[in-house]
């Protein structure tokens, strides 16, 4: 397994700020894949981090066609370290180049207690890889106290 990291990613990647109440913030990864980066399951490449207290309200993937084959495989999962698809899961995005909003149920409201670092793993490998772009960006807002508990009938 390999990993990788873009500028935000690492260990001196910026945090984008909390913003005014509930403030959409839009955090953003273009991402310049490598025939190398798609050719084992579980590779690995951080995007950017997410500060203590956000909580996921949206998502989209994109990617340039980087399997060129008849019947291509590749798919990408893009999560954290304690769940690589809570966000998406097998996106076929880099199939044919197309786009997704279609996040996965567990990422809707989702809060981050913690400074986390946001990933996406190689799900399943390019049956013909080719070099391209995987664009990523995520909406979330922060609010330490925001609580998904659900509401009970008095």
């Amino acid at each position: 397994m390999t990993v990788f990291e873009t500028q935000l990613s690492g260990k001196r990647g910026t945090i984008l700020g909390n913003g005014w109440g509930r403030e959409i913030i839009c955090a953003t990864a273009i991402v310049a894949m490598t025939t190398a980066m798609l050719d084992n399951v579980n590779d690995d490449v951080g995007l950017f981090y997410v500060p203590a207290g956000a909580v996921i309200v949206g998502a989209m993937v994109s990617a340039t066609d980087m399997d060129t084959n008849g019947s291509p495989t590749l798919a990408f999962d893009i999560g954290d370290s304690a769940d690589e698809d809570r966000i998406f899961a097998a996106s076929a995005v880099g199939q044919a180049a197309t786009l997704s909003q279609a996040i996965a149920r567990t990422a809707h409201l989702y809060k981050y207690t913690a400074e986390t670092q946001i990933r996406a793993y190689i799900q399943a490998v390019s049956a013909t890889p080719a070099a391209g772009t995987l664009t990523f960006s995520l909406f979330y807002f922060v609010d330490p106290e925001f609580n998904t508990t659900a509401l009970v009938a008095a």
